[in-house]
């Protein structure tokens, strides 16, 4: 334990979990939890997904969810465009509530951990809010191989898309996967940021610690040297990593696996330089291209597919408009029925309205 372990920051500090779902970032905010930073109440409650506890205040999650719905765009969007969108959606009314939330309710203590995958479209909205109120931001970035990712979102989250296969599930998720990492590593380019793989964290956790205590200035409860037992040691469970990092078995479109890799590369090795290297981001720039150049084949290709399937929501709805219609027609043509004898008094009383607005 080092003797410094108590002393307090000389400025606030916030970190800020990031990430695309399914990468850790549980994890990795729970450790910090568990090491001394504060997570703002209330909690997600832990579920099958996350046994252990999500370690997500609820707060963001609800904040960003708001944005998201004005903008249309959904949690592992895979529209290059939905940065822009998000970024249009952000207006001074959303800066005031994640204010007044930081300065009430987060930033009460000198070192935060908030965590949100949803953070990945409106990091700099985050920057921006807490430096303002005095506390320097960290990005901490979870790198997850995106195979690993599409297993565990299958096993927990196939459910809640019931009108796609299965196939088509992941590709929407990988291109979810592409796209978050695209957009968090530009938006976070120039500020302070730790990458970190997943599988270095859950395989020994104290030099992952170590990176990020470092490289955020923070002052945590323990001095990460083996050799003792912390609570941490209980908290990361190696056997919760039930997925393979491997493309072996997966059904996917060849190009956009080859993307994927790329940008796991890539990711991987800002991981190992600091955050930051020339050569890595060169490198997701130009498979960001790459992407944004399938992604607008992909939707010149189904744009009959999405003009037909609009035309059809459109007949659908027109169809039960106008059934509904008919219903009221048909009821207002029925003679009134007096109802059961629980509700005859307010009857009475409605009637009797009725007949004076008549002059009966």
């Amino acid at each position: 334990m080092s003797d410094d372990a108590t002393a307090e920051p000389s400025t606030g500090r916030l970190v800020l979990v990031t990430g695309a779902g399914r990468s850790g970032t549980s994890t990795i905010a729970g450790a910090l939890h568990h090491l001394g930073l504060h997570v703002p109440l209330p909690v997600i409650k832990p579920n099958e997904s996350n046994p252990l506890g999500f370690f997500e205040s609820k707060w963001p999650l609800r904040f960003h969810r708001r944005i998201m719905e004005r903008a249309f765009v959904e949690q592992t969007d895979g529209r290059p465009e939905a940065q822009q969108l998000m970024a249009d959606a952000v207006d001074e009314a959303i800066r005031d509530e994640l204010r007044t939330w930081l300065a009430d309710v987060a930033l009460v203590e000198r070192q935060v951990v908030v965590k949100d995958p949803r953070s990945i479209w409106v990091p700099w909205l985050w920057q921006e809010t807490a430096v303002a109120l005095g506390y320097d931001v960290g990005f901490l970035t979870m790198l997850r191989h995106p195979a690993e990712v599409l297993g565990s979102r299958s096993t927990y989250y196939r459910g809640y898309r019931p009108g796609m296969n299965d196939w088509q599930f992941s590709v929407m998720n990988l291109c979810g996967w592409i796209n978050g990492n695209l957009v968090v590593e530009r938006q976070t380019r120039g500020d302070q940021r730790v990458v970190l793989r997943y599988n270095d964290l859950v395989s020994d956790w104290r030099p992952c610690l170590e990176r990020v205590r470092d490289t955020f200035d923070l002052v945590l409860d323990d001095d990460l040297q083996p050799g003792h037992h912390h609570e941490v040691d209980d908290f990361i469970d190696p056997g919760l990593r039930r997925h393979e990092p491997s493309w072996e078995g997966w059904d996917l479109p060849p190009d956009l696996v080859a993307i994927a890799q790329d940008v796991h590369d890539a990711m991987g090795t800002l991981a190992d330089k600091g955050g930051h290297d020339e050569q890595a981001q060169a490198v997701l720039d130009g498979v960001a291209a790459r992407y944004e150049d399938l992604v607008r084949v992909s939707q010149a290709i189904a744009h009959d597919t999405a003009l037909s399937r609009g035309k059809s929501m459109t007949a659908g709805l027109t169809a039960e408009l106008e059934q509904a219609r008919e219903r009221i027609r048909s009821l207002e043509s029925r003679p009134v029925e007096v109802p059961a004898p629980i509700y005859r008094q307010v009857w009475r009383r409605v009637q009797a309205r009725l007949d004076a607005r008549s002059g009966r």
